[in-house]
This record gives structure tokens, C-alpha cells and sequence, in this order.
């Protein structure tokens, strides 16, 4: 029987014990929800090509998906690069990359959509598209309307790197959505609707596409006469296409909670979008602008909602620069006010050090401290005045001085070399502003310091896209700087591989031209997160597939650099340097090409440009009827800050309860459940007891830590609680927090004082498959091999302990039963009851399979494993008892 196209895959088969961190593909998150899909016009699938841990983290992307998901006729789901090890088998299967929710391989939806945010990302989205099996060049996709199921899936890209420069990718995409989505896939979705239900083919819908402000279809687009800007084929393309702003919307970033560890394992509530400052090195201030704030009662709504919703314990507010939200202080205080007995932390990303005050540094934190980190970019004033970082010597000591006064010992500092104008001076003047620092503040304590030593990239779209870099001359400057920094103490050095700019910078400038370069370093491996990985090899497939496209004596000048041309030239000579096209013109970001040239030469004469938001218009183009204008919120009066209180710690009541762990939660590790149960607790409101010291948890102890892939149907967890609550209300609060497979089968109550869970643990009963290679033992073998490893004398088992060194143990006094449940010829599966002694120590099922081998021919693995109950000494409570 073929099944349809579009029926999910057989996951079972795919996500399995074997596979590393299984949880990452299971897509049963809170917030997840039913999905009508055949009844859904447009399906899309929103792939993000990182794994899952930072996928799930990026507050774009979730916002995304909750705003289509929001919309009738209109179905979102989501995808991630898979580990290599998911990879390698949906490749040895043949079988398409799946979406994590609906399991449907991903050729069935109608839009699959990227995040680009990071050049030499873009062979991570090759991966995906061909794991896929979706054609990776757009011109090979076919004319077929979306309807047909023969059609490939409309395959485009957004985020900060697609926006500045599409053009080293536009042949591996049908379209580019410039700038904020949160209003644009919306339109995407209504055009591509209307396109399905006419039966349009796909050239057509793109030129329909193609009159979406904000959408970029590059095969409208070729070379114009000059052999470099990109001119539109078709009088449906506009000359030049213009970037989206919308609004923020806070609440839409608490969609969804992931149950394994994420790399931001937090609520994030964006407060502030887009940056004024200016920084002529930042390519986000300048494609985001104009700077909006989001009014204050929205915040503290969102937050608070959040974390009732969520469960999490920490919380983050988002901008580019937090501290230009004028309301922060006053809407932190009030949050840490308001949360005050619930054990929160804040953590802000991004902070000037020109604004960190007392207020600040006391909303960051809470119980549990977050680290700081500050960004002075460069090491000298007269630098960060070229930079237009807008921050003096004395902003930058008073800074740290009051993180130190708040209980603060480890600041992390972010520098960049290679900046316009740099001198060895300025580049020496970053160890001496570590020394100033420290010694200015020793009588606060000893200041410690995390250094990242960044090399600076120039990006499309700002003063300094025009700037020449030279590798050569980055290795020089980072063996001086090391050699001025070898004298401090307290300090941590991190620097980035030169290599790795020099092909960030050449894929970031770069144009159509690059695309065999991106096909050939990804068939080559050279996967994004191989740089960080086996940078030797990584950096051979690059330069590799650069020399094979005969663009090596382009990257060699690259690598060579004209250190500072810019520098001198003449005013009348850098005009008309600046004037030259490049690839990226037809992007319409809002800011003037000619202002950017302008600022450059401010740059060079050290000229300070004020902050618009909160100074006059400093004329960059963008505020006007496309983009708006800056949206600043004053800031209300900052609340009286209330004293933190740490949880309840009393410990009132004990309850034991029993619950069964089933179907794809089997695929969560131990970790993840103690987190996933913390978080729940937090949910359900109810009046748990929290240890004490720095880090507070909740008094809650599982019997014995459950292996990955195994269903278990007879656990326990005990928790303890600072007021006395009802049993069976209890179980049924927290019951209703918990995910589907997680099931509380019954509650008793416990003395405070009686001995640990984990000390009443008598034994543990399995039920295992072993699975035989063909043709097998015989479904007579089974059982003479069972009977014989129970009627052994000894057992032994050798590995290491906890410092690695070998040791050898007997397990046969951890054996109780083995008893044949089902033998078949290659497969079998018994009964396996394990005492557990006094240190916490049983059998594991796949001990017992290599004892087995001994008595059987052939290879044995693991099949279905169940732990059917954890046995108690003291009375058990009844499962199913309330």
C-alpha cells in the first residue's frame, strides 16, 4: 500500500533511544495545539537551521509561528536541522525531513520558510533542503501550481543577513522577506491562498508575490548595465524593494515552552525594537530603525502572564539595547516587586554601561544573580568617537564601579580590532583599559574580567560597508594585543579565528556569483557549526570551492586588504568612491545610501552623531509614511524598591505520588523531567517548599532516575510542601499542568521526618525485548538461556568508577526473577524483577542482554523496555488511589 504524500512518517521507526537527545523532535511542547490540516488553505513550515536547542530559543521564530497559527485557513508548523545522526539515517531510509508537530515530511507543505541571520549559515539551509528532498536551487523547482503534489514547496528566507544582502543566496530561494514578518507572511499567506484556489503556477504567484512590499523575488531580478546592481526583469518587480517594519507584540513570544533544555531557557518579552545610536559598525541599528518602544503596562502584562502560562523560572527583556528603553527602570522594579516571592531571575541581554545604575543592578538577578556583560567595542575615546559608540572613559568606570558596589565581581567586556581608523595605540588601549579598570576599582574588590576579542566584519548598509580589512594584518594585531594583556591578571581571553571573518566578510559583500561557492563548501561539509568544530578542514572546502568557481584571486584581495584606503582619500575622491554600485542597492532598508557616505566622513573626522531618539534628527532617511518614526516612551516614576524574599522554605506536609511516564515523553532524559515537574509545580500554584542558599529548588525528590527511551508505569516522586493542601486536590491541580504521557496514578501522605524516598526503594520489575539477528535462536533458546543466567553464581561487571579507573562487581545478588514472558524465533521478551541495594544500585536491562549473549548465538539488542514498577519497603500507596 503507497501511503498519500503528505501522511506523516513513521517516527517510531526513525526517533529512537539510539538517536542523541531524542526529545529535540518530538514537538509536544506546552502551548503545541491540534492542527486542522486538510482544512487549512495555506500550510506552512517555519525551518530553522540550527538545532533545536537554538531554534526553540529564537524569539522571532516563535512569534512567527503564533501569529500564523492565529490566522484562519492558515497552519504553521515547525522544523530544525537535525543532529548528524538523524541525518545519516533519514538519508540511509531515503525519507524526508520531517516537521516536528504534524510529523508530515516536509515536501507536503506549501511554504517552508528560513531564518538567515548569519552568513555562513546559509549551508546549514542547503542541509535542510536537501534532507528535504526539495531541489536546493530555486530554477529547479518546476512551474507547477502549489496545488499539484507533484510541486515543490515555495522555499524562502528572512531575517538580518537575507535583508542586508539576498544576493549571495537568491538562487536558492523563491523569494526574500525583507525585515519584520510579523505583518508580511500574514499578506504572504492571503496571496498564496488566493493563488492555490486559482491554480496559479508558480512563476505566476511570485510575480503576485513580487507586488508585496517587503517581498524580493530574485528570479525578477539580473544584472543591470553596470554589471552590478541588480535591475528588475519584469514590470511587476519594483526598481528597489522595501524592508517591513511592524510593531512589536510581546505576547505573542510566550507560545511555547520546550521540554528539554533550550540555549535561552527563558521567558523573553521584547520591550524595545530597532536602535538610534548609531554605531557605525552595527549593522542591526541601522536595518532596524526606527526604534519603537513598547508602553510599560504591556511589559509587566506580558511578563506576568508569561510566567504563570510558562512555568519558568527566569525572565528576559529584549532589545538591541536595553537600556535605551527609558521605562526600564521603573518597569524592572515593578516586576521584581510584583514577583518577589517567586523565586525569578532577570537577565538582560544587552546593556550600555553609560546607563547601568543602582535601579538597574537591582532588577537584575534575584535569587539567583545573572552575570553582566557591557560593550565598550573599543579601547581608546578618540576609537568609540569614530565608531560613534557614544561612550567616554568615565561613563565606562562609573559603570562597572556601581556593578562592583552591587555585589558584582565578574564583568564580561566585548572589544572588536580591525575597526576604521584603529591604530596599534587603540589597539594596546584595550588591555589599558582593563588595567585602569581594575585598579580604579580595587577598593571595591578584585575585579575580574571576561574578554571577547571580536574582529571586526564591515556589513551592507552601514557607514563602514565601504572599509577594507586584511587578515594578515588581524593576526598582526591579535599577537599584539595578546602580548599587552599577558601582563594583567583576573583575566579570561577569547578571540575569533581570522579565517572565520575573512569568509564572513566574503560571503557577506558578496553577489550572485556565490552561489556554487555556498553548493560546493556544503557538499564539501562545511557545515555552519564545522567551523567551531574542525576549523582546518571547514576552511579547506571553503577556499576550496571559492578556487573552483575561480573567484580565488577576488578572496586573496580580500585576505590582502587595503588596510584604511578609506582613510585617504579625499573628501571629493571618497564621494565618488562611495557613490560606485554595489550589490545590495536595490534594497530599500530606509537609509539613504548618500547619509551613510555622509557619516563615513564624519567617521574620519572623529564627528560624534547624537542619538536620535532622544536628540535631534540626525537625517539618515528613514522616518517618513514607509517606516514611521521613532516611538520613545518616558519613563514613569520608579516604584519604591520592595526587599526580595526567598521561597518558602517551611516544610509543612510531605506527599508521595505515584505517576507513569508513556508514548514519546519515554524520549525525555531524567534532566528533563525534574524540569519539565519544577516547572509544572510553578503552574499549578500550589504552596511547594524551596531549599534554601543561592539557588533555591523545590523539595522534590524522584525514587530512581528512569533511562532514555524507556516507558515506566509504576514511579514515584515525593514533594514536600510549605503549607498543608488535600491530597487528592493536589493531584489533581498538578495533573492538570502536566503534558499528555505523564500521568499521576495516585497520592499518599508522608511523615516530613521519614527516611528519603530513595531509601525506601526495595526493587525495580522490567519488562524487556531482545531482539536476535536473523535467522535467530530458535523460540526454544530463549528460556534455557534465561534459566541458566538466573542459576549462575556470579555475574560480574566491569567498568570505571567515577574517577575512571576500572573496577570489577558481581551483580548477581541485584538478580531476583527472569521469567519468559513471549519467545519467538528472533525475538523474545521477559520479566526482570532487580533488587536495589542501599547505595541506589540495581541491574540495567542491557546488562542482562550481554550476559545473554553468552548463552545464545548472534548479536543481541534491546528492543521495547518498559519499568513496570519501582517496588517500595514501606507500604505502597495504590496506583489509581486519590
Amino acid at each position: 500500500m503507497t501511503l498519500p504524500l503528505d501522511a506523516p512518517v513513521d517516527f517510531e521507526r526513525l526517533v529512537d533511544r539510539s538517536i542523541a537527545r531524542p526529545g529535540r523532535y518530538l514537538g509536544n511542547e506546552l502551548g503545541v495545539e491540534p492542527r486542522d490540516w486538510q482544512g487549512a488553505a495555506v500550510r506552512w513550515a517555519l525551518t530553522y537551521p540550527e538545532l533545536y536547542e537554538v531554534g526553540a530559543s529564537n524569539l522571532g521564530h516563535i512569534i512567527l509561528y503564533s501569529i500564523l497559527n492565529a490566522l484562519p485557513g492558515q497552519l504553521c508548523d515547525r522544523a530544525y536541522l537535525p543532529a548528524p545522526d538523524l541525518a545519516a539515517r533519514l538519508r540511509e531510509r531515503q525519507q524526508a525531513l520531517f516537521a516536528v508537530e504534524s510529523r508530515r515530511p516536509l515536501p507536503a507543505f506549501d511554504i517552508l520558510g528560513f531564518s538567515l541571520s548569519y552568513e555562513l549559515g546559509a549551508t546549514n539551509i542547503l542541509e535542510m533542503l536537501d534532507l528535504a528532498r526539495v531541489p536546493i536551487r530555486a530554477a529547479d523547482r518546476g512551474d507547477r501550481p502549489l496545488g499539484d503534489p507533484a510541486s515543490s514547496p515555495l522555499i524562502f528566507a528572512g531575517g538580518p543577513t537575507a535583508t542586508s544582502n539576498p544576493e549571495p543566496f537568491a538562487a536558492f530561494f523563491d523569494f526574500i522577506a525583507l525585515g519584520d514578518g510579523e505583518e508580511l507572511l500574514p499578506e504572504i499567506g492571503l496571496v498564496v491562498a488566493e493563488a492555490k484556489a486559482a491554480g496559479l503556477s508558480r512563476s505566476a504567484l511570485l510575480r503576485d508575490l513580487a507586488q508585496v512590499p517587503g517581498v524580493y523575488v530574485p528570479s525578477l531580478y539580473g544584472l543591470g548595465p553596470d554589471g552590478v546592481s541588480m535591475v528588475p526583469l519584469v514590470p511587476e518587480a519594483p526598481r528597489r524593494v522595501l524592508r517591513r517594519v511592524a510593531t512589536p507584540m510581546p505576547h505573542y513570544g510566550m507560545g511555547l515552552v520546550p521540554h528539554i533544555e533550550t540555549v535561552h531557557d527563558r521567558l523573553t518579552i521584547e520591550i524595545r525594537r530597532g536602535c538610534t545610536r548609531g554605531c557605525r559598525f552595527c549593522q542591526p541599528g541601522m536595518l532596524t530603525r526606527p526604534a519603537r518602544d513598547v508602553e510599560p503596562e504591556a511589559v509587566i502584562e506580558a511578563v506576568e502572564t508569561g510566567m504563570v502560562r510558562t512555568g519558568y523560572s527566569d525572565f528576559s527583556l529584549l532589545s538591541l539595547s536595553c537600556s535605551d528603553y527609558l521605562a526600564l527602570p521603573a518597569v524592572g522594579v515593578e516586576l521584581r516587586n510584583r514577583l518577589a516571592e517567586h523565586n525569578v531571575s532577570l537577565t538582560l541581554p544587552s546593556q550600555r554601561v553609560d546607563r547601568f545604575d543602582d535601579n538597574i543592578a537591582h532588577i537584575l538577578g534575584g535569587t539567583r544573580k545573572a552575570g553582566l556583560t557591557f560593550a565598550p567595542e573599543a579601547g581608546t575615546q578618540r576609537l568609540r568617537d569614530i565608531v560613534n559608540k557614544g561612550l567616554t572613559d568615565a561613563e565606562l568606570l562609573r559603570g562597572i564601579r556601581t556593578a562592583m558596589a552591587n555585589g558584582y565581581r565578574r564583568v564580561k567586556l566585548y572589544f572588536m580590532i580591525g575597526l576604521p581608523g584603529e591604530t596599534d595605540a587603540d589597539v594596546i588601549g584595550i588591555a589599558d583599559t582593563c588595567r585602569a579598570l581594575q585598579q580604579q576599582c580595587r577598593d571595591l574588590g578584585r575585579l575580574e574580567l571576561n574578554l571577547t576579542i571580536s574582529n571586526f566584519t564591515p556589513k551592507p548598509h552601514t557607514p563602514f560597508q565601504w572599509h577594507s580589512v586584511s587578515t594578515a594584518e588581524f593576526r598582526r594585531r591579535q599577537e599584539l594585543l595578546r602580548g599587552a594583556l599577558r601582563q594583567l591578571r583576573g583575566l579570561k581571553v577569547n578571540t575569533t579565528d581570522v579565517r572565520l571573518s575573512a569568509m564572513e566578510d566574503f560571503v557577506g559583500r558578496g553577489d550572485r556569483r556565490l552561489a556554487p561557492v555556498l553548493e560546493a563548501a556544503w557538499r564539501a561539509g562545511a557545515g555552519m557549526d564545522a567551523w567551531f568544530e574542525r576549523i582546518e578542514s571547514t576552511h579547506a572546502a571553503w577556499t576550496g570551492a571559492i578556487e573552483a568557481a575561480g573567484l580565488a584571486g577576488r578572496y586573496r584581495d580580500l585576505e590582502m586588504g587595503d588596510w584604511g584606503t578609506t582613510g585617504t582619500l579625499s573628501s571629493a575622491d571618497l564621494a565618488a568612491f562611495c557613490a560606485q554600485p554595489l550589490p545590495w542597492d536595490h534594497i530599500d532598508t530606509g537609509v539613504d545610501k548618500a547619509w551613510l557616505a555622509e557619516d563615513l566622513q564624519r567617521a574620519l573626522a572623529e564627528v560624534v552623531v547624537p542619538d536620535c531618539s532622544f536628540d535631534g534628527c540626525s537625517s539618515c532617511g528613514v522616518c517618513g509614511p514607509e517606516f514611521g518614526h521613532n516611538v520613545v516612551v518616558e519613563s514613569p516614576p520608579v516604584p519604591v524598591q520592595q526587599p526580595m524574599r526567598a521561597p518558602a522554605s517551611e516544610r509543612v506536609q510531605r506527599l508521595r505520588f505515584g505517576f507513569s511516564k508513556t508514548g514519546s515523553l519515554a524520549l525525555l532524559s531524567h534532566l528533563d523531567l525534574v524540569r519539565l515537574m519544577e516547572r509544572a509545580l510553578r503552574r499549578s500554584g500550589l504552596p511547594v517548599s524551596f531549599t534554601g542558599g543561592f539557588h533555591p529548588l523545590p523539595r522534590l525528590q524522584f525514587a530512581l532516575a528512569l533511562p532514555l527511551g524507556v516507558e515506566a508505569h509504576g514511579e514515584w516522586f515525593d514533594l514536600e510542601f510549605s503549607a498543608g493542601v488535600d491530597p487528592c486536590s493536589a493531584l489533581a491541580q498538578l495533573q492538570d499542568t502536566l503534558p499528555e504521557g505523564l500521568a499521576l496514578a495516585g497520592v499518599e501522605e508522608v511523615e516530613v521526618r521519614a527516611p528519603s524516598l530513595s531509601q525506601e526503594l526495595e526493587g525495580a520489575d522490567w519488562s524487556v525485548e531482545l531482539v536476535a539477528g536473523a535467522p535467530g535462536p530458535g523460540a526454544a533458546a530463549w528460556g534455557p538461556a534465561l534459566e541458566g543466567l538466573l542459576q549462575a553464581s556470579e555475574l560480574p561487571w566491569n567498568d570505571t568508577d567515577k574517577k575512571g579507573r576500572p573496577r570489577r562487581r558481581d551483580c548477581r545478588p541485584l538478580l531476583e526473577e527472569l521469567s519468559l514472558v513471549f519467545a519467538g524465533d528472533q525475538s523474545c521478551r521477559f520479566r526482570l524483577g532487580a533488587r536495589i541495594d542501599a547505595q541506589g544500585r540495581s541491574l540495567r536491562p542491557d546488562q542482562v542482554c550481554v550476559w545473554l549473549q553468552e548463552w545464545l548465538p548472534g548479536p543481541l539488542q534491546l528492543g521495547r523496555l518498559s519499568r513496570l514498577r519501582l517496588r517500595l519497603r514501606t507500604a505502597e500507596p495504590e496506583q489509581g488511589s486519590r
